[in-house]
């Protein structure tokens, strides 16, 4: 069957059944992908590096972040070092983690402004749905803004979830984790999930939920003296934390080309801080020892909360398919205190008082619409989006808003029935800096029945955040001792990224994979020299840190994947990346941009011992990472210390269907009780660091009930 009739068919399929499909049909959907083209097509084809992660597959491993459902993923780093909470970020072809945008349902869930400054951004990856309320997670490796705008630079992760469906279904879940060691904590969930009709082919109703908690960490190591010591809370030894999420959603079909959905979430994330863990305590000394009168920015407990509802509408008609959405997203940060004098206004500033609390609340209004229409031997998408975007921050005295107008088109164009070429281009409009084009172009060409080859260029941007453009003080750092300040002449970081990469699929069980890919990392924004400040009336006079767009840097790297069916109860599946990075200008010149490692492999061996015993075995290795040797604030140099060590890691899991209904997993991580917590001496030897980016929980005991009906 010629590739575009097989497009254009897998799309019609689709939206004939967007209104409802069942877990069966839902299931014969899994080799088709969505996020590359903006419609429904074959993976082979689709005109991206992508991978697909499979509800079945997410429900084998404990995944309580978005991260941790993107560890095998090849092209994808979440072992680099953890943020406060003790949470993971993502890093794809070896960008940092902001230049990753998260999407639910193609809906935009980056927040616009640093609204959890002071290294917490990884708590956003905790916003995180159910896994039973998830249909698969699409990953695209490689700048995607022409689709998607700003923040897609280095790739774009689309958690889709389960349509409504036909009939009455449910699930419920519930995990734990043991620790061998007990000094790491344990940690269990709960999830939920039912969906079905409230009025048969008419109306609708999804309904779910998830409940985590984690117990604290008390990591220790031996000093010089043979002294223990705690690891430190802020990351390397997370603290006491919990989430949750609710959501649900109804749609409406009143005819057979008119789909209407509603779709409200609350999500809620709680971290203890009542012994300065993850922040000094207002009233205390970095060390916890009480110094009243001093305001350093913290309560005892930090939260991170986010709602979002969204309304939308799907329209199929003779020309072809019309979906627009309309949502409001709002991310929130409570337990920061306003950094100073406790009681004190700031000069100039009779409103900002060291010790209030400090709000933290970001708000993203948008607007998205595309048609889709099929056109001789084109598929062409236009589409359009309206992006409100704003954020409130205490220590500013002032609500930042900005506003971004985006237009979009991309044509898939069949040349021949095996040869496609993508073209597409997005111009967005943003009123504080004005226009921006991204363009790129794709060729698949499926050479033989077996082979396909592909490749492309293409742009991608990330704006400033709200905070980063304001004209006053925007934030603070070193527990609350330095203020830093905006530059509102700063421009949109840019990328422009090329691959090229070959697929074979044997037709009888085995299949490979081989991408190249460079990326051209310009404009980065980048810590400046210090500045000095005099008779500003928005700024107190002192010296401030300020960003500016100074850094250039280069990425490229090697991923390659297979898979072979071998007997029917065998399966063997691997990948391996080779990441190469370098800044090529600013303060690091010569150095990686990130603490992705070099060299990253994973392979999985599957045994399907029975009808109802699933089985398998896991290995990952990670090459040493980058330890940045820079001073910090007068701190001794890391150089003592050297790179991260490299590790390997194996890891041991089955499942057991008791019914059709009932299903047992269990799973034993780190196998041979690899010891991620090796303290080392650095600088005049009373310094001690970890010789690994992370300390990773020890031998431990995964165990997953789910009852479905």
């Amino acid at each position: 069957m010629p590739r575009f009739t097989r497009t254009a068919l897998a799309s019609a399929i689709a939206l004939s059944v967007t209104a409802a499909a069942n877990a069966q049909e839902s299931a014969q959907l899994d080799n088709i992908v969505v996020s590359a083209s903006g419609f429904e097509q074959a993976m082979v084809d689709a005109p991206a590096s992508i991978s697909v992660i499979s509800r079945e597959e997410l429900q084998r491993e404990r995944i309580t972040s978005v991260a941790d459902a993107l560890r095998n993923v090849e092209g994808v780093d979440v072992g680099g070092s953890v943020g406060k909470t003790g949470g993971s970020n993502i890093s794809i072809r070896g960008m940092p983690s902001d230049y990753t945008l998260i999407l639910i349902d193609g809906r935009r869930q980056n927040a616009a402004g640093s609204v959890t400054p002071n290294g917490f951004g990884e708590t956003s990856t905790s916003f995180f749905p159910p896994v039973s309320s998830i249909e698969r997670i699409e990953v695209i490796r490689g700048p995607m803004s022409t689709l998607y705008g700003s923040d897609a630079m280095g790739g774009v992760i689309n958690i889709i979830t389960r349509r409504v469906d036909r009939e009455w279904v449910g699930s419920v879940g519930v995990e734990s984790t043991f620790n061998e060691d007990r000094d790491f904590g344990d940690r269990r969930e709960i999830n939920l999930y039912t969906s079905g009709p409230l009025v048969e082919d008419t109306l609708g109703v999804q309904l779910r939920g998830r409940f985590y908690e984690r117990d604290a960490s008390e990591l220790v190591y031996t000093d010089a003296n043979g002294n223990p010591v705690e690891v430190s809370q802020r990351g390397p030894s997370p603290v006491e934390g919990d989430v949750y999420n609710l959501g649900g959603k109804l749609t409406w079909t009143p005819n057979d080309s008119h789909d209407l959905w509603l779709d409200g979430e609350v999500n809620r994330q709680r971290y203890n801080n009542d012994e300065c863990q993850l922040g000094t305590l207002d009233g205390r000394t970095r060390s916890c020892a009480p110094n009243p009168g001093v305001a350093n920015g913290y309560a005892d407990e930090l939260r991170f909360e986010r709602e979002q509802v969204a309304i939308g509408h799907t329209g199929r008609f003779a020309s072809g398919t019309l979906e627009s959405s309309l949502m409001r997203n709002t991310t929130e940060t409570t337990g920061r205190t306003i950094p100073g004098e406790e009681g004190v206004a700031y000069e100039g500033f009779p409103s900002i008082i060291g010790g209030a609390p400090r709000k933290l609340e970001t708000t993203n209004t948008v607007l998205d619409s595309k048609f889709i229409m099929p056109l001789g031997n084109h598929m062409t998408t236009v589409g359009l989006q309206w992006w409100d975007a704003e954020l409130d921050d205490g220590l500013a005295n002032e609500t930042f808003e900005q506003t971004t107008w985006s237009l979009f088109a991309e044509d898939e164009w069949m040349l021949r029935d095996d040869l496609a070429l993508t073209l597409g281009g997005r111009y967005d409009h943003h009123d504080a800096f004005g226009s921006q084009f991204s363009p790129r172009s794709y060729l698949v060409w499926n050479t033989t029945p077996n082979w396909t080859l592909k490749g492309g260029v293409s742009r991608g941007y990330k704006t400033p955040t709200l905070n980063d453009l304001h004209a006053g003080i925007n934030g603070v750092t070193g527990q609350g001792t330095i203020l830093t300040i905006g530059n509102p002449d700063l421009e949109p970081e840019t990328s422009t990224s090329s691959e090229i990469g070959a697929h074979y699929d044997s037709q009888t069980g085995f299949t490979a994979s081989a991408t190249l890919f460079y990326n051209q990392f310009d404009d980065k924004i980048a810590s400046g020299n210090d500045i000095l400040i005099e008779n500003d009336p928005l700024i107190p006079d002192g010296v401030y840190s300020q960003d500016v767009n100074i850094d250039e840097a280069v990425t490229q790297g090697v991923e390659l994947s297979t898979s072979y069916q071998f007997t029917p109860d065998w399966r063997l599946s691997a990948n391996y990346t080779y990441t190469d990075s370098e800044q090529k200008s600013g303060n690091n010149r010569g150095e990686p941009l990130t603490d992705t490692p070099e060299h990253a492999l994973n392979a999985t061996l599957r045994w399907q011992a029975t009808p109802k015993l699933d089985t398998w075995l896991s290995a990952e290795y990670r090459s040493e990472r980058y330890r940045n040797r820079e001073r910090v604030r007068g701190a001794p140099s890391f150089a003592d210390l050297g790179d991260f060590k490299a590790y390997s890691l194996f890891h041991l899991g089955g499942s057991y269907a008791f019914t059709d209904q009932f299903n047992v997993s269990a799973t034993l991580y780190n196998l041979f009780d690899k010891d991620f917590v090796d303290y080392r001496a650095y600088g005049d030897g009373t310094s001690f660091g970890n010789v690994y980016a992370n300390s990773e929980e020890g031998r431990r005991l995964w165990l997953s009930a789910r009852y479905e009906f």
